[in-house]
């Protein structure tokens, strides 16, 4: 009954194993199938793809190099499988991970291993009847004739097809991406009212997030996700909805949860990386930058804005960890800039982000030669570029710059941000804080909490202890206002017993010297003139009080 269909199609069998492709080849044959070519991995599965047109692609998950998944992932993503086309997944592994992961990527269908003629047979002979009933219509999806494919899916709905749900559902899916959101709306909601169909309340709840109504949008997810706690794209959509609503921390654990049901999915690892980043939760950050570009090796989704989270998360969780482990913690950033370079070329926004984060990690390694090449190639890249950067890529160049002392470099392009945002106050106070504080969130905790044991040790009048707990968080935050004089006036307090201390007096001018850049507006700066004036008057002359002007 079905010969016509396999004598009609073209057949790529794509496995590792030689045994089993000549099995398969086998089994195709005895259904009626004559056109059939073989891959024994991914990469030559892509090639041949790219060169011929298949009917039915079936494709084994385990292969060497690439997998299946990859496989999938770039004949669909450069739009070399045809929606006409068919992709059978096969696999040996029946794990939940597996067959979510099968799910999160759509394939036509999964079959899994061992396979048998008859399993075999019974799937094919269903995807090909279905896909040649529809044919015309996915050869005008193919053909991105919009109107046409609506017209014969309105058509099939209207005649009440046995195909009417898939119409349905593509019908909408088509007013969807040609904007026609009420028609979409429309169809949803019909399909809704004869049954509670998941896919139809997930695209009810696109539609509402379109229409930018979050409130619909979130109710109608969160019932998906207790229905359906494995529908994954549930979980995209409403952690889409809690960062749009600015609830970033809800819409991190939503994706954490994600990745956990499906741990291979490639670009949901790379969204949980930016929203944790702009959560400022930098360990969350850097392990799902990492599963992103490990993940991605072989991938077309091995995206270069991957390594640059991977590298700005790594460097920036670097600067919170104590000085005698950061030289390690930072070498695994220059492994992954280096690997970057080799593997991407760069425009120039991209290659200002590269340069910033190498020069942020050679300021923290003190590698003042190399630092300052890398500002110089960002500085001349910035010209160019700077004005289509987010502020959050302006705020990391500032920040590595007051770093390096560069302070009227830094408060340029401070300047510059407060005005072409000044009526976003969330980024001024960000800037102003950044011009106390050029340091990670994670550093200015690490340099707080030591502060605090240093001021306690201070009561106690421990005073080297306290000299110790402060010169330790000046390791974190060196610019500190209040850090700096609270080391300060510990010093003092040395200097009042000690008076012929050279090293005590040095290091008490060097506090007032790293925070000259205070203004006379700053809430800190009656204490720095207060302690600076007590300082040169009893210990002033000679070098220690030239390096407190």
């Amino acid at each position: 009954m079905f010969n016509r269909e396999y004598r009609n199609a073209r057949f790529l069998i794509v496995d590792g194993n030689t045994q089993l492709r000549l099995a398969l080849e086998k089994m195709l044959k005895s259904f009626g199938a004559w056109y059939i070519d073989m891959a024994a991995d991914g990469d030559e599965a892509i090639n041949k793809c790219e060169h011929g047109l298949f009917d039915v692609v079936i494709c084994d998950y385990q292969l060497s190099g690439r997998n299946g998944q990859h496989v999938l992932e770039e004949l669909r993503e450069r739009k070399i499988l045809r929606y006409t086309s068919l992709f059978v997944m096969m696999s040996a592994e029946t794990t939940r991970e597996m067959v979510l992961a099968a799910i999160d990527h759509q394939p036509d269908a999964y079959i899994n291993k061992p396979i048998t003629s008859d399993v075999l047979k019974q799937r094919l002979d269903n995807l090909l009847v279905d896909n040649e009933v529809l044919y015309e219509l996915k050869h005008a999806i193919d053909m991105e004739r919009w109107s046409e494919a609506i017209s014969r899916c309105e058509e099939k709905i209207a005649r009440g097809s046995k195909y009417l749900r898939w119409c349905e559902k593509t019908v909408a899916e088509l007013y969807f991406q040609t904007g026609a959101l009420n028609e979409a709306l429309r169809v949803y909601q019909q399909v809704l009212s004869e049954r509670t169909l998941i896919w139809a309340q997930v695209g009810v709840a696109r539609v509402y997030i379109a229409q930018a109504d979050y409130d619909l949008a979130e109710e109608l997810l969160r019932k998906v996700v207790e229905a359906a706690p494995n529908c994954l794209v549930a979980y995209d959509l409403l952690a889409r909805v809690l960062v749009d609503t600015h609830r970033g921390k809800e819409a991190q654990e939503w994706l954490v949860d994600a990745v956990g049901l499906s741990p291979t999915a490639i670009l949901r690892h790379a969204r949980l990386g930016d929203i944790a980043w702009e959560n400022q939760d930098v360990d969350c950050a850097v392990e799902a930058f990492r599963n992103a570009v490990e993940l991605g090796r072989k991938s077309i989704f091995d995206r270069l804005d991957n390594h640059l989270g991977f590298s700005r998360s790594l460097c920036e969780r670097a600067g919170a960890q104590p000085k005698v482990m950061r030289e390690a913690a930072l070498q695994e950033t220059f492994e992954v800039l280096r690997n970057m370079d080799e593997r991407f070329v760069m425009n120039d926004t991209a290659r200002f982000q590269y340069e910033v984060v190498a020069a942020k990690a050679c300021c923290m390694l003190k590698h003042e030669e190399e630092r300052d090449e890398r500002l110089a190639l960002a500085e001349t890249l910035y010209q160019s570029v700077g004005f289509n950067l987010p502020s959050s890529r302006v705020m990391e160049y500032a920040q590595v710059l007051l770093a390096s002392g560069k302070d009227l470099e830094a408060e340029f392009i401070l300047s510059q941000l407060s005005l072409m945002h000044g009526d976003e106050p969330e980024l001024q106070k960000r800037i102003e804080e950044m011009r106390d504080e050029p340091v990670s969130p994670a550093a200015r905790q690490k340099a707080a909490e030591l502060n605090k044991q240093g001021i306690k040790l201070a009561e106690q009048e421990d005073f080297k202890g306290a000299v110790a707990a402060f010169n330790e968080a000046l390791e974190y935050s060196a610019r500190h206002p209040a850090l700096n004089l609270n080391l300060a006036q510990v010093l003092l307090k040395q200097l009042s017993s000690s008076p012929g201390d050279g090293a005590a007096r040095r290091a008490c001018a060097a506090c007032f010297d790293r925070i000259v850049h205070i203004k006379p507006t700053h809430k800190q700066y009656p204490r720095f003139q207060h302690l600076r004036t007590k300082f040169e008057g009893t210990h002033g002359g000679g070098v220690e009080a030239q390096s407190a002007g």
